[in-house]
């Protein structure tokens, strides 16, 4: 079960960096939203719009420029120091930023803007390798899932607290006083805050620097590469920012152009989706039971796209209004579900990108997991940056709608996440899983943590139902390649899944003489690659719960490769009701949700054992309960 997530707040592992990273998010943002509305309201439209494109892209300019320096720094040196000194930076660019509202020197506010970019750069790459660092594995979809909530959090109030207060700058007001205030408050809470964070020492403090920004982050792409986990959820994530990018920039003109409100309602649909997303982020740990789970991404995934498409087609057919304040809008029909179908967008986006950063951070090489965080930060500025582009020329120069453009954008997020799980089919076999898993049964485990985090191995189970294999796959954290006998592998109920999950039948073609020859080269070709397999050694399932006699293959597959032998046993209550003394009683009463407890034993090596000695451990296991 998974565990209150709203208890790591009330640790020092991870409250501080927590707070940190909320009012760092916020102060930046109600900055930034401050200024952009003064240049707005304040200057000419020409110079206003070309100070404010200015203004966004130095934000992101340090992302290109220091990304792969934040890295590498992240992993030489103690990140609590690290982040210690960009927070007290932090109140040095706040006290400038001061001056310059207060002086109208706008070239001096871009001076701020990419300071607090640059600072935003580095503490990011140093936060998420932190995270893993002072949480544990069971505990790390749960902080990123606060992380990410915070972040939305704060994005969003900093925004409206800072749109509202430069609302009060007129003669005689004293909004920049109320923003200079908060400003430095929050930058010097942010920095005690940061003196809080445990010690962290450095995963890898003999690096040294590379100071060419590009090959340093192809050396890095190529080592992510090596870990396709790890470098298909890179590429997930930047896809996921182009896709919100895409549409968050165009609340403004659509709230103007398509539904005909005024700027109450763009606070609205801001609000709607991060509000969503940061509902999506919490509902993971729910969802996947506190585990890193890989088969949230294509729920995630799924549920953008009918979203946009929904948002799409619903605004199309939108009546639009003439400068329509929140009465007026919640008035008209079909107002709510724009608002639903924008915070959908919001829940899924978490949903989506939420597993995605926990398994960067779980599967990277501690050594290099800043450096490959900070690379996946230059990518997600990039696919920022190409978000803009797209809407350029799909809005701009083939002249097609905003409602249009969403259901354009939604299709193409369909397409691409499915050329991802296309090269990672864990995704979608775990996708597949997830919701007969939380439906068919009720699971719980005992030892699976002394399953090999990574390498090569092999999973020995006995068989007890059709179901064991959803069962294994689903309660295993690592991706399981199935090693099938023909007729599990011929099962119609099996047969998709183990299709998805690119299972290896034993002796498949029955007339073959070298069908299982095929076969054990096949195996030693998956473990050879570091992959987990899993095989039931029985071939058919007990009826009634007791070990069958082991195939004679197993001999065979522990004797030409030695790797790390998980026993596992599985245990149905269903079952040991009917071998009770009142067995025909409670076949009456079979349950509807099956309780199975899946317990694993101590690994071995294949070439220390044999089919007896496995065998004998399975049936220890199922005597412990």
């Amino acid at each position: 079960m998974a565990q209150n997530q709203f208890k790591l707040l009330g640790t020092r592992r991870f409250l501080p960096l927590f707070i940190t990273q909320v009012l760092a998010v916020f102060s930046r943002n109600m900055y930034k939203n401050g200024l952009i509305v003064l240049l707005a309201f304040r200057m000419a439209e020409e110079e206003s719009n070309t100070l404010i494109n200015i203004a966004t892209g130095l934000i992101i300019l340090p992302y290109f420029l220091f990304s792969s320096l934040a890295g590498q720094i992240s992993d030489k040196f103690d990140k609590r120091k690290l982040i210690r000194i960009y927070k007290l930076a932090e109140i040095g660019i706040g006290i400038v930023g001061i001056i310059a509202m207060f002086t109208q020197h706008y070239a001096l506010s871009l001076v701020v803007f990419f300071c607090y970019g640059t600072s935003s750069t580095l503490f990011s790459a140093a936060k998420f390798s932190l995270i893993p660092q002072q949480l544990n594995r069971s505990e790390l979809l749960a902080g990123n899932a606060l992380i990410q909530m915070g972040a939305f959090i704060g994005t969003l109030t900093g925004t409206i607290v800072g749109t509202i207060l430069v609302g009060f700058t007129h003669p005689g007001q004293h909004g920049l006083t109320f923003i200079a205030v908060i400003l430095i408050f929050t930058a010097v809470i942010g920095f005690l805050a940061s003196c809080a964070i445990p010690k962290a020492p450095p995963s890898s403090p003999k690096l040294r620097i590379n100071w060419n920004p590009v090959a340093h982050a192809m050396r890095v792409m190529y080592l992510a590469w090596q870990t396709p986990p790890v470098f298909y959820s890179i590429f997930a994530i930047s896809w996921f920012w182009l896709t919100t990018t895409a549409f968050l920039a165009q609340i403004p003109n659509f709230t103007r152009d398509t539904l005909g409100g005024n700027e109450d309602i763009i606070t609205l649909l801001l609000c709607c989706l991060t509000v969503g997303t940061a509902l999506g982020s919490l509902l993971c740990n729910w969802l996947s039971r506190g585990r890193i789970e890989s088969g949230l991404v294509p729920l995630g995934a799924i549920g953008i796209t009918c979203a946009g498409l929904a948002l799409g087609f619903q605004s199309s057919s939108f009546q639009t209004l003439s400068n329509a304040n929140l009465t007026q809008f919640f008035n008209h029909q079909g107002s709510y579900l724009i608002l639903l179908y924008m915070t959908l967008f919001g829940i899924f986006g978490g949903i989506f990108t939420v597993p995605l950063y926990a398994m960067i951070q779980d599967r990277s090489s501690a050594e290099i997991r800043a450096q490959i965080i900070a690379i996946s930060n230059m990518l997600n500025a990039l696919f920022m940056v190409t978000a803009a582009l797209v809407s350029i020329t799909f809005l701009d120069i083939l002249k097609i709608s905003i409602p249009k453009y969403f259901v354009i954008i939604a299709l193409l997020n369909l397409i691409v996440v499915t050329l991802i799980f296309a090269k990672l089919p864990e995704f979608i076999m775990r996708g597949l899983l997830l919701l007969p898993a939380r439906i068919l049964y009720r699971a719980s485990q005992k030892g699976l943590d002394q399953i090999p985090r990574e390498g090569p191995a092999l999973i020995i189970s006995n068989h007890i139902s059709f179901l064991d294999p959803v069962i294994l796959a689903d309660t295993v954290e690592r991706y399981v390649r199935f090693i099938a006998h023909p007729k599990i592998y011929k099962s119609r109920l099996l047969r998709c899944i183990l299709h998805m999950s690119d299972a290896i039948p034993i002796g498949l073609d029955l007339d073959d003489p070298n069908s299982r020859e095929r076969t054990y080269k096949a195996i030693e070709e998956s473990l050879d690659n570091g992959e987990l397999l899993c095989i039931f050694p029985e071939g058919k399932i007990s009826e009634d719960g007791e070990l069958q006699p082991f195939l004679k293959d197993i001999e065979e597959i522990l004797r030409r490769k030695s790797v790390p032998v998980i026993p596992i046993a599985l245990h149905s209550a269903d079952a040991q009701d009917e071998n009770s003394a009142q067995q025909s009683k409670k076949k009456s009463k079979r349950r509807l949700f099956p309780e199975v407890l899946v317990i694993a034993g101590q690994p071995v090596e294949s070439i220390n054992t044999d089919s007896e000695s496995l065998q004998k451990k399975i049936r220890d296991l199922k005597k412990k309960e």
